[in-house]
């Protein structure tokens, strides 16, 4: 019998211990695929930071998967980067999940998570 690994809750260690960026309120809309797919989907983004967003999505992600996210940081800024499920959580009120995921290291990366590191860093509340 085959199973699937789910990362359901994080156990005893908040979230936010456990990050090494931190994250900011971000309810926009997402366009993202997934690396194997032309077909784009849109979500809405719950918080941002250096290091990853979590999403708000209807259907099931498994753990892993990569997806190419456009991110609009404003009207004029749009960034596109590449990310990976690192845990995600079905919405007990809805028929939903959240996810989190995690912006991958890639060379050409490096523009977009300047841009996202600059955008936070003036919308960050100190």
């Amino acid at each position: 019998m085959h199973r699937m690994k789910i990362a359901i809750d994080r156990g005893t260690v908040p979230a936010q211990e456990q990050r090494r960026h931190s994250r900011i309120d971000f309810r926009e809309a997402v366009q993202f695929r997934f690396k194997d797919s032309a077909d784009e989907h849109g979500c809405l983004s719950h918080d941002l930071g250096e290091g990853g967003v979590r999403l708000a999505i209807n259907d099931f992600v498994p753990l892993g998967t990569e997806m190419i996210l456009r991110i609009s940081l404003t009207t004029e800024k749009i960034v596109d980067d590449v990310a990976r499920v690192v845990w995600i959580r079905k919405l007990s009120t809805a028929d939903r999940y959240e996810l989190g995921l995690e912006f991958l290291d890639d060379a050409k990366a490096g523009e977009p998570k300047r841009q996202i590191q600059q955008w936070i860093s003036r919308h960050q509340v100190t």
